[in-house]
């Protein structure tokens, strides 16, 4: 779970920087242009349209970034998209068909693109890089077989100019972008791995429930206005079962416990190993109406029927009251006190905790 929020947070700092230098490279050509006006119309409108809906994007992004990040991602790879490749293509196309010269015509627009595009590339979500790559081939292969087809064009100084912005930048990008990925599926591995092993750490290896460490993580997940019920759940007689029947048997029988547990309460909650033969669960937000039967639940179906290893067995389940989760060592308090007296009045039974027990 913390892996996976870390990861979102480093692509939500990612995305916040591709638009924030996004805007700031439109912000520069708007400027450039403003003091050097380009006699071509398209040089002046299109820096503006795409630097305003940069700012359209960020705003939307920054006003909920987990909820509207998907969405940013795929706005953001179309407007790069429909703003560069369709006037290129137009370009490259009327050029072949002699009504103008492409180093002329072709807007001085390449550096903004190349920019959008690289950081596209260094920073967008893996699903999304494959189509910055495409995007730039688009633009770059065609421009490419056009100047490689009319020399007198290609040495000019635009020529040269395009040619070496071009060809660095297609190196660039089909030498980084395979890299990438091979990085990224080494990272998905490292990650997969410490996942597994932050899980492996946050469960009891007997019984495969939640340990104290695990609960605690799943505790920490909760908001402050979750209300929870704790029980506590105590084998009876359990040493002797390990006497009788060895520690092997018991190992049996707690495992077979915590497995019943797990089909006893379908609402949200959670089941931990506290220790020894004792478990504890707690439910989040109980109804109210119900809650005075849960322990009693738990206790019944943990003792009605015999065990695959010793036949019938029996529990004793202490329950709290309901409270807010940061009351939960209350809680816990409550019904460790219930459970005592529950173990001390004869056992198999479920005790909810009110003030006579203290």
């Amino acid at each position: 779970m913390r892996l996976k929020a870390e990861e979102s947070k480093l692509a939500i700092a990612a995305l916040y920087r591709v638009l924030g230098a996004s805007l700031v490279c439109c912000l520069f050509y708007n400027v450039f242009f403003f003091y050097f006006p380009s006699k071509y119309l398209f040089d002046t409108i299109a820096p503006r349209l795409i630097m305003l809906s940069c700012l359209a994007l960020l705003i939307y992004f920054y006003v909920n970034p987990r909820a509207h990040f998907k969405n940013t991602v795929r706005a953001f790879i179309a407007l790069v998209i429909m703003s560069f490749v369709p006037p290129s293509l137009y370009f490259i196309v009327m050029a072949w068909q002699g009504k103008w010269l492409l180093i002329e015509r072709l807007p001085p627009t390449s550096g903004i693109t190349l920019s959008l595009l690289i950081l596209g590339l260094m920073m967008l979500p893996r699903k999304q890089k494959k189509y910055v790559v495409l995007s730039w081939s688009v633009i770059a292969i065609p421009t490419f077989h056009y100047l490689i087809y009319h020399p007198a064009e290609l040495h000019t100084e635009r020529g040269y100019e395009l040619v070496s912005l071009f060809g660095p930048a297609c190196l660039i990008l089909y030498v980084i972008y395979p890299y990438q990925s091979g990085i990224r599926h080494h990272m998905d591995e490292i990650t997969f791995n410490l996942r597994r092993s932050e899980a492996e750490a946050d469960r009891d290896f007997l019984t495969d429930v939640f340990n104290r460490r695990g609960l605690q993580h799943w505790l920490e997940q909760l908001t402050k206005n979750d209300q929870i019920c704790v029980i506590l759940i105590d084998v009876d007689h359990f040493k002797s079962i390990n006497d009788r029947y060895g520690h092997t048997t018991g190992d049996k029988v707690l495992i077979e416990v915590a497995s019943r547990m797990r089909s006893i309460y379908f609402e949200k909650h959670a089941i931990a190993r506290w220790g020894g033969e004792e478990f504890i669960v707690i439910m989040v937000n109980p109804k109210k109406q119900s809650a005075s039967n849960i322990g009693s639940m738990f206790q019944v179906a943990l003792s009605n029927l015999p065990y695959k290893t010793v036949g019938k067995l029996t529990v004793s389940v202490g329950q709290s009251e309901i409270h807010s989760c940061e009351h939960f060592m209350d809680l816990l308090e409550q019904a460790d006190k219930a459970l005592y007296y529950a173990k001390n009045n004869g056992r198999n039974q479920a005790i909810i905790y009110n003030n006579t027990l203290s």
